[in-house]
């Protein structure tokens, strides 16, 4: 049985003290290094304001590049992506807003 042992992470400056098995910390360190990185770019980006809004648009750009990277199953891909974008502009529409998101 492995053993789960907290490591700290740092994403926008901030630091999160994660709970995770030794085995998993290094992948875990690298998803959070990308996670990172996408919420620095967005950032610079300067359209998105608010840690919050930072978080989803990256969480909604990694979710892209994975399907983009999958290969194979273009048609699945396409209805993905196609929800995604939907989401996306929901999403963007709701914080612009300020109001609740009720995703379906």
């Amino acid at each position: 049985m492995s053993q789960s042992s907290p490591i700290t992470v740092q994403i926008l400056q901030k630091e999160y003290k994660i709970s995770c098995a030794e085995e998993e910390q290094e992948a875990l360190i690298e998803s959070a290094a990308m996670v990172d990185q996408k919420m620095q770019e967005i950032r610079k980006q300067g359209r998105s304001v608010g840690n919050d809004r930072i978080a989803i648009m990256a969480a909604l750009n990694i979710a892209h590049e994975l399907i983009q990277n999958r290969g194979g199953h273009q048609q699945e891909s396409g209805n993905i992506t196609s929800e995604l974008a939907r989401l996306r502009e929901q999403i963007e529409a709701a914080l612009h807003h300020g109001r609740q998101l009720e995703l379906e």
